[in-house]
């Protein structure tokens, strides 16, 4: 009995090939019929070709190219909404694929893993969908040796998912590289995360991942940490990232050892924002604007790492009262080491050397110190206004969003003894779509609000509102009718939109409603205009 059972299941396990013309009875033209006659634990042979369909896979199959070369044979999306290969079974292998959405109306996914363990994706190539690969609720997966291009949101997103592996794989040119969300035990080794728009890595919510030996490059951010515990860093090299090339956001408890810091523009690790316990050894920090920056963190530690050739701080400390471990690092070349000195204490410093030679002067009746002295305060004066108004700018002189110009109001009618009817028109101009971390683009969704108030002191009551669309650096010339009553008037005007919280904001995904641009307009006529317009 026990001969016949391993006999039978020996036998069940067929190959079935797609594509090569055969004519038999395991040959299909269509990889979804294909999927569809297979048995559990069959393989799926496809033959060169492009084929235009969405696969589900619901059962163990082995699913290859037969040259095993990505480029012979391309899977292309005939449905949008829908994720090109959805695997929902244990077990499934997929290796030797071109996985292609269309560019100017991407797939849901690539590959879409829901649900599943032990699967194995290798030597793929994705792109053009919205996210590369997704992977979901699922555990135990490998997914290696994979190339994973310009895809619009993620080219890797694993959600609520533990125990995978993420290796020798190359993502570039996505606006998001890897995000690993509310997913633990995740192992990322020998990866290349390059050119892409965000971030290379990013976890949220994540715990006890390894990340080790992958090269980040030319990202905005290379790797970032947020409300992510016990993770550990190790080896990786974080290089010529726009900003950081490890941002450390609301996280506990990792491990940064023996990774290489070099021509981040930024800083080579933002420490920030109650982020406490982690522990930075044998780093090396080279050529970056500052080396480490730390702002609102304390109880870490930062040791024996070296500091070179950075443009401006080695340790930047944000504010000096920061209460961290700094010990045994070495410092070669920097601008500055590691200095607590906050701008007000590097005033301080200088009055008080001013007021010693001042002293100084006039007991020794020294006049030429006297003079020099003299216009060097006058210049002191005017470093600090201009210092004072930079860092608190007069409300005059705000920059916003978008910019209110040219207010008029024009009376048109009488409706009555208490009220009068006109137009209210003014120009808008959307002139700063970077003022948040996610921007706006080109394209601005705005509400418009028009609230008015009778003076000397009413309060303000809500007229009119309405969506409008505003085009980058364009004038738009709004015009509104209105009636108001006959008294003198504040009409003001205010511009919302709402900003959505990207990666790394712990709020990523949520939103709320800003002030754009606001302007105030005063309507003062006397008694005789109103009994005028009558």
């Amino acid at each position: 009995m026990i001969f016949l059972f391993l006999t039978v299941s020996c036998v069940s396990a067929t190959t079935i090939t797609v594509g090569d013309n055969s004519n038999t009875n395991n040959s299909f033209s269509s990889i979804q019929d294909a999927i569809d006659q297979a048995q559990k634990n069959d393989s799926i042979i496809i033959y060169s070709g492009t084929y235009s369909e969405t696969l589900k896979v619901d059962k163990p199959l082995s699913i290859r190219s037969s040259s095993l070369e990505p480029d012979d044979v391309v899977i292309t999306s005939n449905n949008s909404s829908a994720s090109i290969i959805h695997i929902t079974a244990d077990n499934v292998r997929i290796s030797g694929l071109t996985v292609k959405g269309d560019s100017t109306n991407p797939s849901v996914a690539g590959i879409f893993i829901e649900k599943s363990k032990n699967c194995h994706v290798s030597n793929n190539i994705i792109s053009n969908t919205q996210d590369g690969f997704y992977i979901e609720s699922s555990s135990g997966n490998e997914i290696q040796n994979n190339t994973v291009l310009s895809n619009t949101e993620h080219g890797m997103y694993l959600l609520a998912s533990t125990l995978s592996k993420l290796e020798n794989n190359n993502i570039l040119n996505n606006k998001r590289g890897l995000y690993v969300d509310e997913s633990d035990q995740i192992t990322i080794k020998d990866n290349k995360f390059s050119n892409n728009q965000m971030y290379g890595i990013a976890l949220r919510k994540s715990s006890l991942c390894t990340i080790t030996e992958n090269q980040l490059v030319l990202n905005n951010i290379g790797l970032a940490l947020t409300s992510s515990d016990e993770n550990t860093v190790f080896g990786n090299n974080l290089n010529e990232n726009n900003q950081y090339g490890l941002n450390v956001w609301h996280s506990n408890s990792n491990s940064v050892t023996d990774n290489y810091f070099s021509e981040n523009k930024n800083s080579g690790i933002r420490l920030i924002s109650l982020s406490s316990n982690n522990i930075f050894e044998r780093n090396s920090f080279y050529s970056n604007l500052n080396g480490i920056t730390i702002e609102s963190t304390d109880n870490n530690i930062i040791k024996n790492n070296k500091f070179r050739s950075n443009e401006e701080y080695a340790i930047y400390h944000r504010f000096p009262d920061d209460k961290n471990t700094i010990e045994d690092n070495s410092f070669a070349d920097n601008r500055a080491e590691n200095i607590k000195l906050s701008p007000l204490q590097d005033i301080l410093i200088v009055i008080i050397t001013l007021i010693v030679l001042t002293i100084i002067a006039f007991h020794f009746g020294l006049s030429w110190l006297k003079k020099g002295l003299f216009g060097l305060v006058i210049l002191i004066i005017i470093s600090v206004i201009l210092l004072l108004a930079w860092y608190f700018p007069f409300e005059a002189g705000m920059t916003e969003n978008v910019e209110i110009t040219n207010m008029q109001w024009t009376d048109n009618e009488a409706i009555n003894e208490t009220h009068t009817r006109g137009t209210l028109s003014f120009d808008l101009i959307y002139n700063d779509k970077y003022a948040y971390p996610n921007g706006f683009g080109d394209i601005l969704s705005a509400d418009i609000h028009i609230s008015s108030r009778r003076l000397p002191s009413g309060n303000y009551e809500l007229r009119y509102q309405e969506p409008l669309t505003l085009e980058y650096m364009e004038e738009y010339h709004y015009r509104q009718r209105l009636d108001l009553e006959r008294e003198n008037q504040d009409v003001l005007i205010q511009l919302y939109a709402e900003v959505f919280y990207d990666y790394p904001n712990p709020a990523y995904g949520d939103s709320k409603v800003e002030e754009l641009g606001m302007d105030v307009l005063q309507i003062n006529q006397s008694a005789s205009d109103w009994s005028q317009a009558l």
